[in-house]
């Protein structure tokens, strides 16, 4: 299971003292938490059946009237033990909150908890060892946090749900850790260092890790002798190259068989992360580094290639563009996706209900072409704008069929039609950006990351020249210059290469679509309008920062 995608209830206890045998509850607080969103909360106070200590009240500011009445824990427990569920038990010191609710449980004659336990201190010992605390309330400062009322069970359960989305981006960004499964044992699994290994990483950290710089860039592993191991890319090389040597226990099995084969270490700065993403892309499949499992290969990307066969608009499936006049659109994520949505293209906009087949079994031809159908002709311009995102009349004709099938208690072609509709939706959902024709997408991404924005153009598709503004004019424009020679050249077709770079772009746009704005150019072509449109784009996300 995807971390994401788990469910987590963060709980903190204020009790009488430390002793779980003898002390009592006085407080819980908890939060439930899933893909780093809080879904609900829990509160509630606890007569613990005796004073509360002066000190407790002290630091909780709790006192003995406050719980004086309140609910006994036998009271309170069945309703925790609900909220809690299935859910990973997340606590700081996870350990001392477990402990007071096992010995409860047992008191009140309960069953006891057997929920999969998340410790926030033994992450954060991990992650951030140069902290000279990893109490509570030094991870709430080293991350900036505000909480309500420290001390108090619900405050403070709702900080260590906070530190705790900072330790999971940590660990996806410097370990790649993503699974459940790995996030559980990189807590607690620890192994053995021989002496040899012990040295290496000692000649690695004195001689590579304090020189690497606070920047985006590509970076290689390397065995002694020089043989190439991996290639990564970081958005800051620093904090990603120093994470393999830092909580080594927490890595994959693989990952640490890397780690003991290290001797040097070299890397490449880029000015934004797309620059490291594109180099790390054309590196791996240039020297196939033996650690690197994925993106070894030229991958064939399907299309779908809106245009004329023989006089008559048809949607096809194509691996390779070429300028013949046609839009194509895409990458899609997958073959079967690219075949699901041409498919409900011909079935909503065909020329005749059995349209959908091949075009060289059908004597038409069309290199590299493998299945599609005719459309109508104005089939043709609807579905052009759904793909494009100016229509939605593709969703209400989905919708009127699914109804039409309904009232004739056709339930199985509804079904049918409804996960057709289901799918529609997730494709118009998609990012504008992602959706022009991809012959047509030129123009500038720019990206506000740290207070600069990052500017990169784009032409025909695919990515060509970077700058992050602002800069000195003769870079700009050096980089302005590439942009404007390559407008004026398009491609008779596209390369892999190419295709692969179009492919890591668009994964990058929508990753950080929240970030960034399109301009593109014009139709009319005009590429001093453009330049000055630039500009003032440029100045206005600045002077709003």
């Amino acid at each position: 299971m995807r971390i994401r995608d788990a469910e987590f209830v963060i709980v903190d206890l204020e009790t009488t003292g430390m002793h779980a045998n003898q002390d009592r509850i006085l407080e819980i607080g908890a939060v439930r938490v899933k893909g780093n969103r809080v879904e609900d909360t829990f509160e509630r106070l606890v007569d613990p059946g005796c004073e509360v200590p002066w000190r407790i009240t002290q630091i909780t500011g709790i006192t003995t009237a406050d719980v004086y009445g309140q609910s006994q824990v036998a009271e309170v427990l069945p309703a925790f033990i609900e909220f809690v569920g299935d859910a990973i038990f997340v606590a700081h010191n996870v350990t001392f909150d477990w402990k007071f609710i096992a010995s409860e449980l047992s008191r009140t004659g309960l069953p006891a908890l057997n929920n999969q336990t998340l410790c926030t201190v033994r992450l954060a010992r991990r992650l951030l060892k140069g902290l000279p605390s990893r109490s509570l309330g030094s991870l709430i400062k080293h991350f900036d946090i505000n909480p309500d009322d420290r001390h108090r069970a619900l405050s403070d359960a709702l900080a260590t749900q906070e530190v705790l989305t900072q330790l999971l981006l940590m660990l996806e960004r410097q370990y790649e850790i993503t699974e459940l499964d790995q996030l559980l044992r990189f807590q607690n699994t620890s192994y053995a260092r021989n002496p040899a290994d012990q040295q290496r990483v000692e000649h690695i950290r004195k001689n590579y890790l304090n020189k690497l710089p606070h920047s985006p860039g590509v970076y290689r592993m390397l065995r002694k002798g020089g043989k190439l191991l991996y290639i990564g890319k970081a958005r800051m090389l620093s904090e990603r190259v120093r994470s393999y040597f830092a909580g080594t226990e927490g890595h994959a099995q693989h990952i640490r068989a890397m780690i003991r084969q290290v001797h040097d270490i070299e890397w490449t700065q880029t000015g934004t992360e797309l620059e490291a993403l594109l180099l790390e892309s054309r590196l791996i499949k240039e020297h196939i580094p033996p650690f690197n499992k994925a993106g070894r290969k030229h991958h064939s990307r399907t299309f779908l290639r809106l245009g004329e066969i023989s006089n008559s608009g048809w949607v096809t499936l194509i691996k390779h563009i070429r300028a013949d006049g046609a839009r194509h659109y895409g990458p899609m994520a997958t073959h079967k996706e690219a075949t699901h949505l041409a498919q409900v293209l011909v079935s909503l906009y065909g020329a005749s209900p059995d349209a959908f087949r091949s075009p060289e079994q059908n004597g038409i031809g069309l290199e590299s072409s493998q299945i599609g159908g005719p459309l109508t002709e104005e089939g043709f311009v609807c579905a052009t704008a759904f793909l494009e995102g100016r229509d939605t009349q593709a969703l209400s004709l989905l919708e009127s069929r699914m109804r039409e099938a309904s009232q004739l208690q056709k339930y199985e072609r509804a079904a049918q039609i409804r996960d057709e509709l289901e799918f529609m939706k997730t494709i118009h959902s998609r990012p504008h950006f992602l959706r022009i024709a991809l012959l047509e997408r030129t123009g500038a991404v720019l990206c506000t990351l740290n207070g600069k924005i990052e500017v990169h153009f784009m032409a025909y598709g695919f990515p060509i020249a970077h700058a992050v503004w602002p800069c000195d004019p003769g870079t700009f424009g050096t980089v302005k210059s590439i942009f404007h020679e390559r407008v004026l050249h398009p491609p008779d077709r596209l390369t892999m290469q190419q295709v692969d770079a179009i492919t890591v772009l668009g994964a990058w746009m929508f990753k950080e679509r929240e970030s960034i704005s399109v301009l593109p150019l014009t139709s009319n072509g005009c590429l001093s309008e453009f330049d000055a449109a630039l500009e003032e784009m440029l100045d206005q996300i600045y002077s709003g920062q």
